[in-house]
């Protein structure tokens, strides 16, 4: 029997799945080493922490060899001629061959990603698009000058997770329902897209705080000692640092904070000459300070130099470049060597978060002079994005509990509406779908766009709004992604 070779497009598709399989294993291997000799030079490194690593990496290597050794065994295939047997019948078709290498190649791909995080937008003032385009200006204002029929959304904090702030949305339905009634104005639907960019953008609000005020700034830099090394203006003697001066120009308090978290080092080190302590900062007191440079350096007209918002995505990536995640751990969820970021009090203005880097780098240059690292030096940009990462953190939802989100789907009744015995209305069916619970964004945007209907069904049958907690919209949306969820609405 003659021997037919792998066509080449099958061919070529095994080696990228192959290669693709080797960068990851070999990159998560060298990840995780580096990791663990980073974190024993910090001796913060848990025993099971250990064994898990290092049985993971024969793992990794061993499922990929295996894979390899499955792959080019592939590359020989040669169906059994008509009344043949024997070896041709065991070898596996071209085609076979080429659905095992596209599964493959989407496991890699699908391993490598971040499974369960919400995706938070590069930009997140983008959703300021659809909070006109949507006619949510209409009735809103932001931080004053709205029309007054609905809050002011930049009047207060809406502090919470991502479900929490769509929870809000959801018990405010009845109200709203009624407004765009009066106006005739006809229900904004959203995608699962513009759910997570109108969201994402209701809770960056808050993310530039308050104004800074001038004269408190003043008094901040007498008190804090800043005038014993700085001058601004006439004020200060600025006999052992820089004039401050300079910073006239940036508006943003946080061109403040990156100037005097590069130059920390320099800074502890003069102070502790001097006899000085570092100065900490509370939430405003940054901006207080830039306030003061700006209106004391210099009279007349000046330019003034604006920062971007930050991209909280690329912050993401500064955490681990920055080597913040030694202590923090690649979450910022904590590790032996530093404290939980994302259930601690971190949402605050971006101001403010500095502030707190700011307050913390004194033990970070201790720490860092003990392991012999080098102090990690950010540029404004660099330091926005990592602010904004930080702020975004507590915006992911944890995951629910699926037993009190069976609960909760009973005492609510949505099983009367949701359940597939219930013959109710396809429209409402509809949102037990996989599509539409894969992701608390697509549950809001479903939950949003249907609410016309499930208002109409339900005050038509002269019941009460079912008003939801953020924690009950977790809850409900693990039990509808459970198989408890099928079995629920099968009954």
């Amino acid at each position: 029997m003659s021997e037919r070779k792998t066509p080449l497009g099958i061919y070529w598709l095994q080696i990228a799945s192959i290669s693709t399989m080797w960068v990851f294993v070999l990159g998560i291997s060298y990840w995780i080493v580096h990791l663990l000799l980073l974190s024993q030079r910090l001796n913060d490194v848990p025993g099971a922490s250990v064994a898990i690593s290092i049985v993971a990496i024969p793992v990794f290597l061993t499922g990929a060899g295996v894979l390899t050794y499955v792959f080019f065994g592939l590359r020989r295939w040669a169906p059994p001629a008509a009344g043949e047997g024997g070896e041709g019948g065991e070898r596996i078709s071209g085609r076979t061959g080429a659905r095992i290498s596209i599964v493959a190649l989407g496991l890699l791909l699908a391993a490598s990603a971040s499974a369960g995080d919400l995706a938070v937008p590069d930009n997140p003032l983008r959703g300021r698009q659809l909070f006109e385009s949507k006619g949510c200006h209409q009735c809103h204002g932001l931080a004053g000058g709205g029309p007054g029929i609905g809050p002011d959304l930049g009047a207060g904090h809406y502090g919470g997770s991502f479900l929490d702030l769509g929870a809000a949305l959801w018990n405010h339905v009845p109200g709203m329902s009624a407004s765009f009634e009066q106006t005739e104005t006809g229900w904004p639907e959203l995608s699962e897209q513009e759910a997570t960019d109108l969201l994402a953008f209701l809770y960056f609000i808050d993310y530039l705080g308050r104004p800074g005020v001038a004269r408190a700034g003043k008094r901040l830099f007498l008190e804090r000692r800043c005038s014993e090394c700085h001058v601004v203006g006439e004020v200060g003697r600025g006999e052992l640092g820089p004039d401050l001066s300079k910073l006239e120009q940036f508006a943003s308090p946080l061109f403040i904070a990156q100037a005097i978290w590069n130059h920390g080092p320099s800074m502890f080190q003069t102070m502790r000459e001097a006899r000085m302590s570092p100065p900490n900062f509370q939430s405003g007191d940054l901006a207080d300070l830039s306030a003061f440079i700006r209106q004391q350096s210099r009279v007349g007209a000046v330019q003034r130099v604006l920062v971007a918002p930050g991209n909280p995505n690329r912050g993401r990536e500064l955490f681990a470049a920055k080597g913040c995640a030694i202590c923090h751990g690649a979450l910022a969820r904590g590790g032996d060597g530093g404290p939980d970021l994302e259930s601690s009090d971190v949402l605050r203005s971006a101001e403010s978060i500095a502030a707190s880097m700011w307050n913390h780098a004194s033990a970070m240059d201790a720490k860092r002079k003990q392991l012999g690292l080098s102090w990690p030096s950010l540029t404004t940009e660099e330091l926005a994005d990592l602010v904004a990462f930080l702020y975004f953190l507590p915006f992911n939802d944890a995951t629910g509990d699926h037993r009190r989100g069976a609960a909760v789907f009973k005492a609510r009744s949505c099983h009367e509406c949701h359940g597939a015995a219930s013959g109710s209305a396809p429209e409402l069916a509809d949102l037990l779908t996989t599509a539409e619970t894969q992701s608390a964004a697509a549950f809001v945007a479903a939950m949003w766009s249907h609410a016309p209907v499930m208002r109409e069904t339900i005050l038509a049958e002269g019941r009460a709004w079912p008003e939801l907690s953020g924690q009950e919209l977790r809850d409900l949306l693990a039990f509808l992604e459970s198989e408890a969820a099928a079995e629920a609405t099968e009954r």
